[in-house]
């Protein structure tokens, strides 16, 4: 098992997407399932190993999908609107659902979306990834969705389920959570025997198992791992690259020839359409991040490093003029005629040479 991994706020803060981002995640109602919560072994493997999610196919107008689970062996069995009542969700919302075409919005089109947040006109549902995704905003919602709610060890493709969600937030269009919820983790749940996995869905049992009155304090074997997506797992993923000295970031889309700076809020709100796609937007970012600033943070950080650079060449000069000044002295010794034992002659021909001076006269044959 992997702990799920949530929003981090100080991250979100220092990137200067923090207000987007819940902005989005408040549309769907997810601020309160995306509190980072620790997984338990109990919780998790009771769950998965008794939940039934049944899809009523029978019906498209009121179907009657029901899901039954066990928590510390107490069974729940009840319709997905009982559900959504006991989770604080909605049962309402669209479905994006082959099987439920009047749930499904017509004007949702994957392959439009796919390319107006990425550029890319070519979509495979099979390998779409993340990283060709240009706005910070919608990459770290992508993110958060692959480490709690769809739980992977492996991020890997995006989900079609998680394409869909980005745009149900980005245009405000209300989602059956609990629908999604449920259908993921009974596919997690009912994998045959064989199939091995990372489970990284401990987090979102710990939630459901709250709001059904089951507390911390039952848990068992707690899931251990880093449970925040940081500063530095966005670094390890290569989505930021923080600059040294500096306390702004730069994304680094997939796309070529982007330098974005971080924070940069008029330029990373997603609901402004410009924002999207940053196709040769280097010099434009730049100059609308406020040129004043960046140049300031430039030459604070030149001149810091001017500074170690005249430090390190003043100890070089230093440890020189040492060297030359017993270099002088030996070399008097052998004008004068004193006696040199092999050891200093082979000392000095060595650092007269390093220094690319002329070599003493009877040196090493």
């Amino acid at each position: 098992m992997t702990a799920c991994t949530y929003p981090d706020d100080h991250t979100l803060e220092s990137l200067g997407i923090r207000d987007s981002v819940f902005k989005l995640l408040n549309r769907l109602g997810w601020v309160e399932l995306l509190q980072a919560m620790k997984g338990f072994e109990n919780f998790t493997y009771e769950f998965l190993s008794s939940i039934y999610f049944t899809k009523d196919r029978s019906r498209l107008e009121n179907p009657d999908h029901r899901v039954s689970f066990r928590l510390l062996n107490i069974d729940y069995e009840m319709s997905l609107e009982n559900f959504c009542n006991e989770m604080g969700f909605p049962n309402a919302g669209y479905i994006h659902d082959s099987c439920n075409h009047d749930l499904r919005l017509a004007t949702y089109d994957a392959a439009t979306f796919w390319k107006s947040i990425t550029g890319i006109a070519q979509y495979n549902s099979r390998s779409i990834k993340a990283s060709n995704i240009h706005n910070p905003v919608l990459r770290y919602l992508q993110r958060v969705m692959a480490c709690t709610i769809w739980g992977r060890k492996e991020v890997g493709p995006t989900r079609t389920d998680e394409l869909f969600m980005l745009w149900a937030m980005l245009y405000n269009h209300l989602v059956n959570t609990c629908y999604y919820l449920l259908e993921h983790l009974s596919f997690i749940g009912n994998k045959r025997a064989g199939e091995k996995s990372e489970i990284v869905i401990g987090g979102i049992i710990t939630y459901i198992a709250r709001r059904f009155g089951v507390g911390d304090n039952k848990g068992i074997n707690r899931i251990e791992g880093t449970n925040k997506i940081d500063i530095d797992t966005l670094t390890a993923m290569h989505i930021i690259k923080p600059q040294p000295g500096r306390i702004t970031f730069e994304l680094k889309p997939s796309t070529p020839h982007i330098l974005f700076v971080l924070p940069n809020p008029p330029r990373t709100d997603p609901e402004v359409v410009e924002n999207l796609l940053y196709f040769g937007v280097d010099q434009q970012v730049q100059e609308d991040h406020g040129i004043d600033h960046e140049h300031e943070a430039n030459e604070q950080f030149d001149a810091e490093r001017w500074e170690c650079m005249q430090a390190t060449i003043q100890r070089i000069s230093t440890e020189q003029q040492r060297q030359g000044v017993e270099i002088s002295g030996l070399w008097h010794d052998v004008l004068r005629g004193n006696r040199i034992n092999d050891e200093n002659n082979q000392m000095l021909w060595n650092m007269m040479q390093h220094l690319h001076l002329q070599g003493p006269p009877y040196g090493p044959q």
